[in-house]
């Protein structure tokens, strides 16, 4: 009787650990948003040191390379905004919590003195009535606004045209190229940040509603930012030999982020520390249950800024894309108490029923959602060359989507097993 107690005991346990939290999908997702990895931007080598690491992991859990490293470098264009200061009525701002920067600006500071013109909201609002009046208005507002900072103050509108063209106003004063002037947007939106592939003339400063007042004082600021024609940085690529070599799979992630700015770290957890975590979780998986297609583990660069890394590597194949049976692009990990949203699941209606039916059957995640064609993460330039593909991300938990919240902290990882069994499940179904 105590053996088979025992023995009932062990499988109880053993059906569990399937269960919990993969330990190696927590440790590099612990790295990965690290201090050290500076947000796997720009700056501090953030993304030049993850890319490191992560080549260093695919040597330790004994992927192999196709070439002497699984470094693929590439070069691209990028405005890096490397530090900022704001004060505002006596009160110093925090960059990525009270204020960020149009990531096209360009460096500025508050030495040469310039007078403020504030714009008018309400005359902005009614120049809408006819076409005359926006004619007045666009002339009044450019003569008053030359050789001036430009004060944008929060909009109060229900009419969503009105506010899109008012967010996007700034763009009519990168005409008049007037060096050290800035422009301040104050804004009821979300604090979310992003990047560049060129500089532009003006600097804009985007900042939270609460800091307008009345007497408004911009006491002082700056922003330094270097525009880089031909900056580096490496897509990271494995593979494991499958029990058939003629076909691949591919599963993918981009493990860079937005960055750090001065002092303050978009550490980039759930977007995408964790769809990069759990691409090395299961190229561990594979390695040790050898996989019936060759697979192949891509991790790319500076997806944040355009796809950029992944457009690159589809220009620069290192083995022919037409061999490559399906792809499994990973973003956004970091939650699934919704369950997953599976991108490109109207175009291969087959591959996504049998995704569908291994949840229903096997009782992972709440919901297996179907959304059509869309050119929003890595599996794109693939798509775009006729390789069949799914871009898979999970819906619910707090989002913090690129902003300094997204931290590992901030995440649900109580999903993360269900959903690492539901992949292993479908690419071994390929």
């Amino acid at each position: 009787m105590r053996i088979k107690y025992i023995f009932i005991i062990g499988i109880f346990l053993l059906g569990n650990i399937s269960k919990a939290q993969p330990k190696y999908f927590d440790e590099v997702l612990k790295v990965l948003t690290s201090k050290k990895m500076s947000g796997r931007g720009y700056t501090h080598d953030g993304m030049k040191n993850a890319s490191f690491y992560l080549s260093n992991e695919f040597k330790k859990i004994g992927l192999k390379s196709f070439e002497t490293d699984y470094l693929q470098p590439h070069q691209f264009p990028i405005n890096i905004i490397e530090d900022a200061s704001l004060k505002i009525n006596g009160k110093k701002l925090i960059y990525g919590k009270d204020y960020i920067v149009k990531p096209s600006s360009k460096s500025i500071d508050n030495q040469k003195k310039k007078s403020f013109y504030t714009f008018s909201v309400e005359e902005y609002i009614k120049s809408f009535d006819n076409r005359e009046s926006t004619k007045d208005f666009v002339l009044n507002d450019h003569k008053q606004q030359l050789d001036k900072n430009i004060i944008l103050p929060p909009l109060d509108t229900d009419v969503d045209s009105i506010q899109k063209y008012y967010k996007q106003w700034a763009n009519i004063y990168e005409v008049d190229s007037d060096e050290n002037r800035a422009i301040f947007r104050f804004t009821k939106d979300s604090l979310l940040s992003s990047l560049s592939q060129r500089q532009a003339n003006v600097t804009e400063f985007i900042i939270k509603e609460k800091y307008y007042t009345n007497n408004l004082k911009i006491n002082n600021f700056s922003l330094k930012s270097t525009f880089k024609k031909d900056f580096e940085f490496n897509n990271v690529i494995g593979y494991i030999e499958g029990e058939n070599n003629d076909s691949v799979i591919v599963i993918s992630a981009h493990y860079d982020h937005l960055g750090q700015v001065g002092n303050s770290i978009f550490p980039g957890a759930s977007d995408n520390a964790s769809g990069t975590a759990m691409v090395l979780e299961l190229a561990k998986y594979y390695t040790e249950n050898k996989p019936k297609y060759k697979t192949v583990f891509m991790l790319f660069g500076a997806e944040e800024a355009g796809i950029v890394g992944s457009f690159k590597y589809v220009n620069e194949p290192i083995f022919p894309l037409q061999k490559i049976k399906f792809l499994v692009n990973l973003d956004i990990m970091g939650g699934g108490d919704e369950g997953i949203q599976v991108v490109n699941g109207t175009k291969f209606k087959k591959e996504f029923s049998k995704l569908e039916k291994l949840n229903a059957d096997n009782n992972l995640l709440k919901h297996v959602k179907v959304r059509g064609e869309s050119c929003n993460s890595d599996h794109c330039p693939f798509y775009q060359k006729n390789v069949p593909s799914f871009f898979i991300y999970t819906l619910g938990g707090k989002g913090n989507y690129h902003n300094i919240y997204d931290t590992y902290q901030n995440l649900d990882l109580s999903h993360v097993a269900p959903i690492k069994e539901l992949l292993i499940k479908f690419v071994n179904q390929l």
